[in-house]
C-alpha cells in the first residue's frame, strides 16, 4: 500500500514584476509537463500561499521522487517552481488469518533464520507466552536476547530483542548475626535502639514479646527491627504496622486467684492456683525474649530458674477460657 504525501506550502509568491497577487497554482512529480499543463491546486488569491495539500502518490514506483509546485499571478506570469524530495516504499500487508506456527530465540549472535533454539508456542495471531530461557555458560556482561516467529505460510518475522546483564556472584561467605535491636516509629540511629538478646547464627528464629510503651497514643504505629553481623554491619530494618487501642485492653486477672513464691528465687519458682481452670504460663526476659511457654490445669506448677542468669523476668499468667491475664515481676537471685 502506498502512502499519501502531505505537503505544507509556505510563503510562495515574490514576483519580479512588482506586487502581483497569486491566482493559480499547479504541481507535477519528476517530469515537467510544461507551464500551465500540470495538476491544478486550489488556492485562495493573495500575495502568499500558506496551505496544506494532499497529493496522491498512487502509481509511483518505489524510490526517490521530486515534487514541484509553481504559482501564477494576476499578470499571467508563472513563478519558478518550488521543489522537495520524497521517497516511496510499498508495504505489503500480510493476509488475514495467517497464524504463528513456530518461534525461536538466540542470544547475541544470529545462527541464521530457522536455526535458533525452538520455543514451544500455541499457534495464534499473536504470541503472549512466558518462557524460561537458560543463561548457563554466558559470560559476565551485557547480552541481547532475540526472538522471532514463523507463520503458516513459512514466513519468518524480523526478530524482537531485549537486553539483559549477567553477573556471577561467587565465594560469598555469610557472616553470623551477633546483635539485634528494635524501635518504635522514629529511628534513634543505628545501634541506639532497644537491644534484643539473640543466639548468634546465620538466621534468627525467635519469639519476642516486645512491650508497648504505656504512654503510646492510640492509633497506628510501626515496630522496626534490624540486626548486626560479626563484621559490625547493620542490616536494613524490617517493619510491621500495629494499632494501639486502649479501649480494647485485656482485662486483668485477679491476683487472688494465684500466688507466686518464693520471689526472689534462686532455683525453683512455685505458681499456686486457687481455682481448677486451665492456665498458660509465659516467661520473658526483660528484653522480650520468650523463655518458657506451657499450659497447666494443676493447682501447683514449678518453674526451674537454675539455668537463668540473675536479673528480672516477667511471668505472664493467662486464664485460657477468659483470656484474662496478669504479669508478675520475678527476680532471679
Amino acid at each position: 500500500m502506498k502512502r499519501i504525501l502531505l505537503i505544507l506550502i509556505c510563503t510562495i509568491g515574490a514576483f519580479c514584476n512588482g506586487w502581483s497577487q497569486i491566482t493559480d497554482a499547479e504541481y507535477f512529480i519528476d517530469l515537467d509537463p510544461g507551464v500551465g499543463n500540470a495538476n491544478e491546486l486550489a488556492v485562495t488569491s493573495g500575495n502568499t500561499i500558506s496551505s496544506n495539500f494532499s497529493i496522491p502518490t498512487n502509481g509511483l514506483s518505489n524510490g526517490l521522487h521530486v515534487l514541484h509546485i509553481r504559482v501564477k499571478g494576476t499578470n499571467d506570469i508563472w513563478s519558478m517552481y518550488y521543489r522537495d524530495y520524497f521517497y516511496i516504499h510499498t508495504i505489503e500487508i500480510p493476509p488475514v488469518g495467517s497464524n504463528l506456527s513456530e518461534a525461536e530465540y538466540f542470544i547475541d549472535t544470529d545462527p541464521g533464520v530457522g536455526n535458533g533454539t525452538s520455543l514451544s508456542i500455541t499457534p495464534d495471531q499473536t504470541l503472549n507466552d512466558t518462557f524460561n530461557i537458560p543463561t548457563a555458560g554466558l559470560d559476565n556482561g551485557l547480552h541481547v536476547l532475540h526472538i522471532r516467529v514463523k507463520d503458516l505460510d513459512h514466513n519468518w518475522s524480523l526478530f524482537y530483542r531485549d537486553y539483559f546483564y549477567i553477573q556471577t556472584i561467587s565465594n560469598v561467605v555469610s557472616s553470623p548475626i551477633t546483635a539485634a535491636e528494635y524501635f518504635f516509629d522514629t529511628d534513634p540511629g543505628i545501634g541506639n535502639g532497644v537491644s534484643i538478646p539473640i543466639t548468634e547464627g546465620f538466621t534468627i528464629n525467635e519469639t519476642l514479646a516486645i512491650p508497648v510503651p504505656e504512654d503510646m497514643t492510640d492509633g497506628n504505629h510501626y515496630l522496626y527491627l534490624r540486626v548486626k553481623n560479626m563484621d559490625n554491619n547493620w542490616s536494613a530494618y524490617i517493619f510491621e504496622l500495629f494499632n494501639v487501642d486502649s479501649s480494647l485492653s485485656v482485662e486483668n486477672l485477679d491476683h487472688t486467684n494465684f500466688k507466686v513464691f518464693p520471689n526472689p528465687t534462686h532455683t525453683i519458682l512455685n505458681v499456686q492456683f486457687h481455682t481448677d481452670v486451665n492456665y498458660s504460663l509465659e516467661l520473658f526476659d526483660i528484653h522480650g525474649k520468650k523463655l518458657i511457654h506451657t499450659t497447666t490445669n494443676s493447682r501447683l506448677e514449678k518453674m526451674d530458674f537454675s539455668n537463668y542468669p540473675k536479673g528480672m523476668y516477667l511471668l505472664h499468667i493467662i486464664e485460657q477460657n477468659t483470656n484474662k491475664r496478669s504479669v508478675a515481676k520475678i527476680i532471679k537471685s
